[in-house]
């Protein structure tokens, strides 16, 4: 599977845990944006982007949507002029991918724990361990040129 298939995978996988209810890192993402989610029943409670603190911050001021997009072009256009190797363009996106992945392994592990379940916590071990080297496998092939 190309890098492009395990970055959409490993995404999905962490959208649907989070809105099946369970714990992932991607809840403290969704909670800035101002979107809620019922663990217990796994229903979407509250979305109040335009409340939200992340809200206020990029679009409070004339000044904030200006400094974002002037940040963005000039790291767009110097991207794009200074770098022979197109590839680190998907950077952002793989480091991203694999930190929500980590977050989310850490966030399950503590919640199956509580449960006092062995075989709960060694079954959700073995599944993200083998995602994790998938992962991290087709990155090193995809940065050595073979992807």
């Amino acid at each position: 599977m190309k890098l492009g298939g395990w970055l959409v995978m490993l995404t999905a996988m962490i959208m649907f845990l989070t809105f099946m209810g369970l714990p992932t890192g991607l809840n403290p993402i969704l909670e800035t944006l101002g979107i809620n989610i019922n663990q217990e029943t796994a229903t979407l409670e509250t979305i109040d982007i335009e409340g939200s603190g992340f809200w206020a911050q990029i679009f409070g001021s004339g000044t904030g949507v200006l400094l974002l997009a002037i940040g963005g072009g000039i790291v767009t256009i110097g991207l794009f002029a200074l770098t022979r190797d197109k590839s680190f363009l998907l950077l952002p996106f793989i480091l991203f991918v694999a930190g929500l992945f980590i977050a989310t392994f850490g966030i399950l592990i503590s919640y199956v724990s509580t449960f006092e379940q062995s075989l709960f916590t060694t079954i959700i071990t073995i599944i993200f361990a083998s995602l994790a080297i998938g992962f991290t496998m087709e990155t090193i092939i995809y940065f050595k040129g073979g992807g």
